[in-house]
């Protein structure tokens, strides 16, 4: 009876014992109860894992540079009195068509002179301009102020002047000790200025008519170019606000039907003008070191470039 009661207490001990032991198994594996601290490089994925990320910013679309046929319609520069200049130019065309030839002459000779000197100087500016001789610019003007002079003399005398003038520059590069090459940039500029200028002197000595049309019509397009193209975007829209007013002169001429133009062939040369003064743009363009040099009296010439060389053409043919 006495044992009873002890063996009951030891029971309650062994029980009490394993309730012990199960808790020490559950705590962690320290001296002081505490959880390790987390290591530096679990530290540092954790700030990483929580840190924002920036999102990337689009980056800003470069300028679509212009290329092909469209980087030579250039968008003309609105600083200055340009609007006046175009004006006056304008008016002193359409007077010397009414004075006479050799007021048409003494016009479009001084032109004619004042564009291949500024060609010429644009391209003696370029980095190989130590190649050039010294003299290119005043010889390309002399070559092309000769060549409008003989044509206001006569036909056969200015088409044998715009012979030989490019002739004669190659032979005093020559004489100079430089290559032929050397005198590329002032045949440029001699031809590329005396060609529209000699036309409307021979159209002028042909048919005074016939001339008006065209330094009108031409002028009316460049007016309605600059108005188009100073200030857009698009290198197209000058043609076509400049073919508005080419189309309204053209009208004009075929109703009045100016010699030597009836009203289908008026039509027919304001069609060819319309294709013709884009184009003479763009050829001026691809003839200057770059597309947008500062040439302003040639500027006043590229439109004719094309168109007045095809309106002599049609003027002979149908007169």
């Amino acid at each position: 009876m006495d044992a009873e009661p002890v063996v009951r207490r030891r029971r309650a001990e062994g029980a009490s014992g394993e309730a012990g032991a199960t808790s020490q198994k559950r705590r962690p594996a320290t001296s002081t109860g505490r959880k390790k601290p987390p290591s530096a490089s679990r530290k540092s994925k954790a700030s990483g894992s929580k840190k924002p990320q920036k999102k990337a910013q689009p980056a800003a679309a470069a300028p679509t540079p212009v290329s092909g046929v469209r980087s030579y319609l250039i968008r003309p520069s609105t600083d200055g009195p340009k609007i006046r200049l175009g004006v006056l130019w304008f008016l002193a065309a359409v007077a010397a068509l009414v004075l006479g030839r050799w007021a048409v002459l003494a016009l479009w000779g001084s032109a004619a002179v004042l564009a291949s000197w500024q060609i010429t100087r644009a391209w003696s500016e370029t980095p190989r301009a130590q190649e050039l001789p010294g003299w290119i610019p005043a010889g390309s003007a002399l070559a092309s102020g000769a060549c409008v002079a003989a044509a206001g003399v006569g036909t056969s005398l200015g088409g044998a002047a715009l012979i030989v003038a490019p002739l004669v520059l190659v032979a005093a590069a020559m004489l100079t000790g430089r290559k032929p090459a050397a005198a590329g940039a002032a045949v440029i500029g001699a031809v590329l200025a005396s060609l529209p200028a000699m036309s409307v002197v021979l159209i002028a000595r042909e048919e005074q008519w016939a001339a008006l049309f065209l330094v009108v019509a031409v002028s009316f397009y460049d007016a309605g170019y600059f108005i188009g193209a100073a200030e857009s975007s698009s290198r197209l829209e000058g043609p076509v606000t400049g073919a508005i007013g080419l189309l309204a002169v053209t009208f004009t001429a075929s109703a009045f039907e100016a010699q030597p133009f009836d009203r289908a062939t008026a039509w027919v040369a304001g069609a060819v003008m319309l294709l013709a003064c884009p184009l003479g743009q763009m050829l001026t363009s691809a003839e200057l070191p770059h597309p947008s040099t500062d040439v302003p009296a040639m500027r006043r010439l590229d439109s004719y470039l094309v168109a007045a060389p095809l309106m002599l053409g049609a003027v002979w043919a149908l007169s």
